[in-house]
Order: C-alpha cells, then sequence, then structure tokens
C-alpha cells in the first residue's frame, strides 16, 4: 500500500487476506504463550483470536469464497468452543470468590464445595485445549490457505464492503435489543450479545482506518459488558439448579454411609453441615444480579445509549459508502467459481454410541418450505458458542449433491419459521473427531432413530470407520431417499 492507499481503498478480497493473516499471526502468538502455564491470560486470548477469524470469514464470506466455507467455520468453532467449560469456571470462580466475604459460616460450605468442583473443570477443559490447540488449528489454517488462492479474488473495494456490513451488523444488533423482554429472557440476550460480538468483531480490525470506528468499539464495548455478565448470570444460574440436585444427592449417600456404619458423631456433625444453603444463597444473589443487569441494559442502554451508537454507526457507514453502493448480497457470482458440493456418506445406527457424548453438542431444528421441486431449508442451530440460523437448498441425491447455504439472522427465521409447519425435524447432533475426518452422530428427538454421517473431500475418499461406530452400524443408507432429512420431515406430519 503507498502513503495514501488505506486498506478499505483495497479490493475486498485483498484487504480481508490481509487481515486473515494477521488474525492467524496473533492466535498462533497466543498459542506459544500457552506453554508457560503462569501466562493466565494466553488461553483466553488465543480463544477469541480463533473467534475473530472465524467471525472475519463469516462476515465476508460472500467474497472469500470456499476459504470461509462450512467446513472451516466448523473447524475453528470447535477451536475456540474448546475453551468454554474452562473459561465459564474461571468466571465463575472469580465472581464466586467476590461474594466469599459477605456468606455467614454455614453457607461457606456450599461455597467451597462449589469451587472445588469448578476449579477441576477450568483445569480439566484448558489441559484439553492444550494438548490438541496448536495440531487443529496448524490444520485449518491449511486449509484456508488453501481456500484463499481458490477464491475468486475480485470484487468491489472493502470500504464499499464494510459499510454495508456495518449496517447489517447495527441492524441485528438493535433487532436483537428489541427482542429482549425480561432478565430471565436467556434466548434474546444470548442472541444479541452474540451480535454485538459480532460487530465488534467487525470493527477492531479497521480500529486504525477512521476514528469513527475507534468511538463504535469504545461505545460498544460497554454494552457488551453488560450483555457478557448478563449471559455469566444465566449459565451460573443453571449450574447452580443443576448443583443444588447434586449436593442433594451426594448430602443423602454421605448420611446413608455413616449412619450404616455407626459413625454417630461423624453423623451428627454432617447433619449440621449442609452445602445446600449456600448453593440456595448464592442461586437468589444470581438471579438478583441478573434482574440488576437487566435494569442496567433497559434503562441505559435499550432506551438511551444504544440508539446513539446506531445511530453513529448509520452516520459512518454513509460517510464510507453513500447507500447507493452495492451490497454483498447483490453480489454477482464470478464466471469460475465453483460450485459449491457437498460429499458425505450416512448410515443407519442401532443406537446412539456412548462414544459420542464425548463430542461437542449441537441442538438443531430444521424445516422445509413449501415447493414442488425446489425445497429451501431453514436452520437453527444452538451450541456452546451461541445460536446460529441458516437457509440452505440442495440438490441432487446420493453421496455427492449441490448444497448452497448462507447464513442469516434470527428475525428472517422467525418471520419465515412458521411457513414450515408439518415439515419439521429436532435432532440432536455429536461431532466427534476421528482420523482426518469428523463423524456427526444425529440422535432425533422426534423419533427412535440414530443416523451417521461423514464429510469427504471427494467421492472415492475411503471411508475409515471408528470400532465404537461399527459395534452399533446397521447398514450403510447413502442411497436410500427413506433417510433424507426432508422424507423424515414429510412423514413426521
Amino acid at each position: 500500500m503507498t502513503a495514501r492507499t488505506t486498506l478499505l481503498d483495497l479490493p475486498v478480497f485483498e484487504a480481508v487476506s490481509l487481515l486473515v493473516r494477521e488474525q492467524k499471526g496473533e492466535a498462533v502468538a497466543a498459542l506459544d504463550r500457552t506453554k508457560d502455564r503462569r501466562d493466565v491470560e494466553a488461553l483466553h486470548d488465543f480463544r477469541v483470536a480463533v473467534r475473530r477469524l472465524r467471525s472475519l470469514l463469516r462476515a465476508y464470506q460472500r467474497w472469500t469464497g470456499p476459504a470461509a466455507g462450512r467446513k472451516v467455520r466448523r473447524a475453528l468453532g470447535d477451536l475456540a468452543s474448546a475453551t468454554n467449560a474452562g473459561r465459564d469456571a474461571e468466571v465463575q470462580l472469580a465472581w464466586l470468590e467476590s461474594q466469599r466475604a459477605t456468606l455467614r459460616r454455614g453457607e461457606r460450605s456450599g461455597l467451597n464445595w462449589l469451587v472445588r468442583r469448578l476449579r477441576v473443570a477450568k483445569r480439566v477443559g484448558y489441559d484439553s485445549a492444550r494438548r490438541h490447540g496448536r495440531e487443529d488449528f496448524d490444520q485449518v489454517c491449511r486449509r484456508i490457505d488453501e481456500k484463499l488462492r481458490e477464491a475468486p479474488g475480485s470484487g468491489p473495494t472493502l470500504r464499499e464492503v464494510f459499510a454495508a456490513l456495518l449496517r447489517e451488523h447495527c441492524a441485528a444488533v438493535e433487532s436483537g435489543l428489541a427482542s429482549v423482554r425480561g432478565s430471565s429472557d436467556e434466548s434474546a440476550a444470548h442472541i444479541t450479545r452474540i451480535a454485538a460480538k459480532r460487530l465488534r468483531y467487525l470493527l477492531e480490525p479497521l480500529r486504525s482506518e477512521s476514528a469513527g470506528v475507534k468511538e463504535l468499539i469504545r461505545s460498544l464495548k460497554g454494552l457488551q459488558d453488560v450483555l457478557g455478565d448478563l449471559h455469566d448470570m444465566h449459565v451460573l444460574d443453571v449450574q447452580l439448579a443443576s448443583d443444588l440436585d447434586e449436593a442433594a444427592t451426594e448430602k443423602a449417600h454421605r448420611l446413608r454411609d455413616l449412619a450404616l456404619a455407626g459413625d454417630q458423631l461423624t453423623l451428627a456433625r454432617e447433619r449440621r453441615r449442609d452445602e445446600r444453603f449456600g448453593l440456595a444463597t448464592l442461586g437468589a444473589r444470581v438471579q438478583a444480579r441478573r434482574d440488576e443487569l437487566y435494569a442496567e441494559l433497559e434503562g441505559s442502554w435499550i432506551t438511551e445509549r444504544a440508539p446513539a451508537l446506531f445511530r453513529d454507526a448509520q452516520a459512518l457507514a454513509e460517510t464510507l459508502a453513500p447507500r447507493v453502493a452495492s451490497a454483498p448480497s447483490e453480489r454477482v457470482a464470478q464466471p469460475n467459481e465453483p460450485i459449491p458440493m457437498e460429499r458425505e456418506r450416512k448410515y443407519l445406527l442401532t443406537r446412539l454410541p456412548a462414544e459420542a457424548r464425548n463430542g461437542n453438542v449441537l441442538q438443531i431444528e430444521q424445516g422445509w418450505l413449501p415447493g414442488r421441486t425446489l425445497r429451501e431449508r431453514l436452520r437453527h442451530v444452538k451450541q456452546a458458542e451461541g445460536e446460529f440460523f441458516y437457509r440452505t437448498i440442495k440438490l441432487g441425491s446420493g453421496i455427492e449433491r449441490i448444497e448452497i447455504e448462507e447464513e442469516t439472522t434470527a428475525a428472517v427465521f422467525a418471520a419465515m419459521w412458521p411457513l414450515t409447519e408439518n415439515c419439521r425435524i429436532e435432532k440432536r447432533r455429536y461431532r466427534v473427531p476421528y482420523s482426518d475426518v469428523v463423524w456427526e452422530i444425529d440422535e432425533f428427538l422426534d423419533r427412535d432413530l440414530v443416523l451417521a454421517e461423514v464429510e469427504l473431500t471427494s467421492v472415492d475418499q475411503p471411508v475409515e470407520m471408528p470400532d465404537w461406530l461399527e459395534r452399533v452400524l446397521v447398514r450403510e443408507v447413502t442411497d436410500e431417499p427413506a433417510y433424507l432429512n426432508l422424507t423424515l420431515a414429510t412423514r413426521a406430519a
């Protein structure tokens, strides 16, 4: 770039390629720091860098082609999710320790019980991420570099595309905030938090390009902090409800064992000590803190600060590129752009293998819009990283099919979902890496059915099936129309 040329003035593909390289470098630097266990922020910084890279590819996927394809984004999502349990435990531990001084002596046993469990969860989560992070990240980076070389490499300037994306992301946050109805509205608050995070990730790589971008990031951070704290309280609230049940079960077992052993002194002491009192107190405080955060969100942000933020964002977008500029959704396909293909094999299983539960879990509901020849699918995915919405069209049959998919917003999904009535399925998907592929095990929640799928790079790629999957295998059903998701949804009607 010359002194006069900024990143915003570069063709979008060239500019995004530079940003991708920069974000990969930040992730690698954070990974290198994880070798020093005294660096307590290294894994968190790696997690954030991976999420920024994924968000960058997702935002500009119409311009980077296969480099931002589903497999790449999914692999990055899995990498970021690998530290979720450890990071959640870390955040919860910090909040719990802040409550210690104000708890009564009898309530601290519950706090200590929970702290011990969370410390184990934190250590296990982070140790797992340290063991597999570098190898998995290097693999996905090689795929990104390979796919970037295949991308068309043309298009408008980053300035035009960024302005359109800024408007689009702001609209998603604004819509999300309008949908949050109360402190217990976990789903809407979570969707809004993810939308705000994506907006911030969109802005951050360009902070040095415009003073307006810096101001938006500064304002947005305050909103993200409130939504993040609210999310942490929602997560801890669910955790405490589960822990209360588990503590009660453990208590009953201890009392029974002591009674059977005839240890009356210890039995009397154990009866006086009850972790549930402390857990119940913490649960009440979590709910009170959750209400405080919602009051701040409603009073300070929804009614006052957020509208100003959105006005500033729209003004910046208009300054960068007036609305007459083409939006990314109006892109014309390049003449030599490859047709997106899905290559997978499908297998019928007798049951869900226990080993599948060790993989990443996704909750999926999907439905099909009416049509004779062309059937569009809507999909809603809940996973550790957040909630995502997709529109998809598939054509063909057998191992190799055309698959055209794009991510959409919660608002668009909600508007179209009623049209899929009587043609829907619901399932829980377990994603388990094995060798150089990822097995996806679908446990259907609306019928007694378990299917396994594996996505391939070519139709003649040999499939190496793990022993734990072979033990529950009935047969391959790739070419059987009865096991297509659309067929299953139609039969459910």
